[in-house]
């Protein structure tokens, strides 16, 4: 892919008549990454002083096709291409181009022995491209391209000013050629981007004079017109010292009567201090300098340029010299070049004895062919570079590991010169993963033993695949495992395993007193996590003494059994050589007895569990059993109030009724009370009976969900009530539409119908009921939620008796002024438990109340 592309700053608006033309700079972008070109791009559009064409390729092939067409002033060189690596890719360019630009290479990662390798190949700078800002970017352009145009500004100065030292020289000699000539000369001077100045030397004193030439860059360096300058010395223009080292440099020159080339500094109009490399010739008349020309070219940035390069070649020493692992330069025989302080700590050599050595003196036999072999393939061009893990013998011949990258730098004639070697010191790793190795096979085996554990579950299961398992992993004579009761002062034998099993059979028990020795020493030395023994050392009167008598079992180690604060009992591994056992053995069977304690612990409380489990089953079916008698009674209940209750009830109702029909004419006013009292006192019974039943029904019924249509809950709800709702003239409004709930329609629409009624009843006297009705989505965390509220215009609700409302005959008012059973929010209440709901009031005395109810969407 080849680009060419002209980019202008946005910042400056080409058209406008005040803004100074842009300097032109012609970039070679040579890198694969489109990113990459852009953000380079993007740093170089910034730069308010100079517009950049630039020349892009992908690869390295393409870019040294592109490169004659082009001719950049500099080239930005990714250091991975395609088809060439940074190095080789100059190399190339170097071989096929005599006349080359300047040349910067950036990379992605920080590599101090690459830059090092580039920059003696003749690179002139290296960046790591995640530390590359615009500023640094534009400063390293702006300071190679500026070196090299000095070069051949310097060249070509040269070369004019010789030519017009002779062309002056002819024309004091031809008075009308040099006035044609001076013509020339100061439209030249007056255009020419460098400071030219010319000042008189005085005949007597010989020393230098007034100025009578300044061209237009002195002028608008300094600030100042030309009238103002012409006639003035440097002392009376220029700071006292700043005019003495002029001066200085005038007189070396008018006492040498020869060209002189030297760096001066001056203070530029705005106070800034800058470095001018000053050409300065004399000028002849008769034998004697008349005058003194200066041609000045502001070099502070190459200055600046060799300053930081001089910091980058100290901080390099210092980074070789101090780095925190071992460098070398080493020749290609192998023969100690350079090293650095760290390598001489890594091998125990001082300086000047490694130096007098080669590395392969001091690399283990072992590691010998396989670091020669790399070298010869990086002498080949085979590789580039390589790394490998290696030994070194140090002066005190122990040997320590180290890892070994080494990468060749080539001379200019593309002959190896030298290799870069890093040296790090690796024995601490080497060691930790010796170490992790064994840990890792400890734990494996662990793991092991674990699994198998866990797969029994009885204690002589357990201590059988544990002994079995230690008799795999180690070489022992006998290994038994014990458990202790100390409520009965025994101990059980659950597994023993080697020589002669029949001595202790598996299952024994045995008294807690033959133990006692080793269980005193364990409670006294437990730091260590178990004892050792030897049986030739008890008395043989002792009750372990006489059972393994026969048998030629004499060391043993005991390992405690150990269950937080408990001594479950013990493990016992008898050897016959015991020194040969490692500490690592011992940790190993120090955590496999506390696996195994865990284990028997975890076994005995498995089989107290289960007891648990049956006692727990037993009291469960007792208590469904009474659950189930209770359930029986209640429902008998439940028939003698729907059945016996109701019966005279609506004898007394009927009575009533017929004595007011058919005897009322012969009853006076307190009779006819009577008998209305009668009537309203039966209706209200038989109403709380339905009230009742209702409440207890939902604490039975099995309930079926599902979404439910709340607008035709709410509609059938009206017209059930609707005597209710023509006898009050209430005024009903339904804010539709109205949501679906996640319900039960028949409990919907009795929690709906109490609610209605209690909105149409609880009104001030002489009050038309005001009710609207509606839903609206509550956004819960876990889930949607549809709450439906009924609002009323009725007597409203104290905020201490909003929670006592909807409990079991809970009322706030007489049966007189507002008539009921007192159970119609309680079943509100339950209703919305049962269905897995909310519910809830809003109100204040006097003005009204909103009772909703909440449930899910879906």
């Amino acid at each position: 892919m080849t680009r060419y592309m002209t980019e202008r700053s946005p910042n400056l608006d080409p058209t406008a008549n005040n803004s100074p033309t842009k300097k032109l700079r012609t970039v070679m972008l040579i890198d694969d990454s489109e990113v990459d070109r852009a953000v380079y791009r993007r740093y170089l559009q910034t730069d308010a002083e100079y517009q950049y064409t630039f020349v892009e390729a992908e690869t390295g092939e393409e870019a040294l096709e592109l490169y004659a067409q082009c001719q950049p002033d500099i080239i930005l060189l990714d250091y991975l291409l395609p088809d060439f690596d940074g190095l080789e890719w100059l190399v190339q360019w170097q071989r096929q181009y005599k006349n080359f630009c300047s040349l910067i290479v950036l990379t992605g990662q920080g590599d101090e022995n690459i830059a090092v390798q580039f920059i003696k190949n003749g690179a002139a700078d290296y960046f790591v491209k995640d530390r590359i800002t615009p500023e640094k970017l534009k400063l390293a352009i702006g300071k190679e391209i500026a070196l090299k145009k000095l070069q051949l500004e310097k060249q070509d100065l040269f070369a004019k000013l010789i030519s017009r030292n002779e062309k002056l020289e002819r024309s004091n000699r031809l008075y009308q050629a040099e006035i044609a000539q001076r013509d020339k000369l100061s439209k030249i001077i007056a255009n020419v981007p460098v400071v030219i100045y010319a000042k008189y030397v005085d005949a007597t004193s010989k020393q230098p004079g007034k100025l009578w030439l300044v061209n237009q860059e002195f002028q608008q360096i300094f600030k100042i017109a030309e009238a103002e300058a012409i006639g003035k010395t440097d002392r009376e223009l220029f700071p006292p010292h700043i005019a003495d080292d002029f001066a200085a440099n005038d007189r070396l020159l008018i006492a040498s009567k020869q060209p002189i080339t030297t760096e001066e500094e001056v203070y530029h109009a705005d106070g800034t201090l800058h470095t001018y490399l000053s050409f300065k010739f004399p000028l002849f008349s008769e034998g004697e300098i008349t005058s003194i020309v200066g041609m000045a070219t502001d070099i502070t940035p190459e200055k600046q340029a060799q300053t930081e390069l001089l910091q980058s070649e100290t901080r390099f020493r210092q980074t070789f010299e101090q780095a925190a692992v071992g460098i070398a330069h080493v020749a290609p025989d192998g023969k100690w070049l350079r090293v650095n302080q760290k390598l001489c700590q890594i091998v125990g050599y001082t300086k000047e004895e490694l130096l007098s050595i080669t590395f392969q003196d001091i690399t283990h036999p072992e590691d010998l062919h396989t670091d020669l072999e790399y070298v010869r393939q990086i002498l080949a061009g085979a590789i580039s570079t390589y790394s490998m893990e290696k030994r070194y013998i140090r002066k005190d011949e122990a040997y320590i590991w180290i890892n070994l990258t080494v990468s060749l730098v080539s001379d200019s004639n593309d002959e190896p010169d030298y290799f870069i070697a890093v040296i790090e010191d690796i024995s601490d790793r080497k060691a930790l993963e010796a170490s992790l190795q064994k840990s890792w096979q400890r734990l494996s085996n662990l793991h092991q033993i674990d699994k198998a554990i866990l797969a029994a579950v009885k204690p002589q299961a357990i201590a059988e695949t544990v002994i079995k398992d230690i008799q795999n992993l180690l070489t022992c004579q006998r290994a038994s495992i014990v458990t202790f009761d100390w409520e009965r002062e025994t101990s059980t034998i659950l597994a023993t395993q080697g020589v002669k099993d029949d001595v202790l059979n598996n299952g024994l028990q045995v008294s807690l007193d033959i133990w006692q020795g080793i269980i005193d020493r364990l409670e006294n030395e437990d730091k260590q996590g178990y004892i050792t023994a030897h049986l030739s050392q008890l008395p043989k009167s002792s009750e372990m003494a006489i059972a393994l008598e026969n048998t030629k079992l004499d060391c043993f180690f005991a390992f405690p059994l150990n269950s937080q604060d408990n001594l479950l009992g013990i493990l016992k591994l008898w050897f016959e050589e015991p020194e040969t056992i490692t500490t690592e053995e011992l940790t190993m069977l120090e955590e496999i007895s506390s696996q195994l304690a865990i284990a028997l612990e975890q076994a005995r409380l498995y089989k107290q569990t289960q007891n648990y489990a049956l006692e727990l089953e037993a009291k469960v079916a007792q208590r469904t059993a009474q659950i189930e008698e209770i359930n029986q009674e209640l429902k008998a209940f439940t028939y003698t109030i729907s059945h016996d209750l109701k019966a005279p009830l609506r004898a007394i109702q009927g009575f009533a009724s017929a004595l007011q029909e058919d005897y009322g004419d012969n009853l006076d006013d307190l009779g006819q009370e009577y008998a209305a009292r009668l009537i309203s006192s039966a209706w209200q019974m038989t109403q709380l009976i339905e009230d009742l039943l209702a409440y207890s029904r939902l604490c039975r019924i099995e309930i079926q969900l599902k979404s439910v249509d709340l607008e035709v809950i709410v509609h059938r709800a009206i017209e059930q009530l609707q005597l209710e709702i023509e006898r009050t003239q209430a005024n009903i409004i339904l804010v539709e539409p109205l949501s679906s709930m996640i319900g039960n329609k028949t409990i919907l629409l009795q929690i709906v119908s109490n609610l209605l009624s209690n909105a149409i009843k609880f009104v001030p006297p002489k009050v038309q009921p005001q009710i609207r009705i509606g839903t609206e989505i509550i956004m819960d965390s876990a889930e949607t939620k549809i709450r439906l509220w009924v609002e009323d215009n009725g007597i409203g609700i104290d905020r201490e008796h909003q929670k006592r409302i909807f409990q079991v005959f809970e009322r706030l008012h007489g049966n007189e002024a507002y008539p009921g059973t007192g159970i119609g929010l309680a079943i509100v209440k339950k209703s919305m438990e049962r269905l897995g709901g909310r519910f809830g009031v809003e109100s204040n005395p006097g003005k009204g109340s909103r009772f909703w109810i909440e449930g899910r969407q879906r």
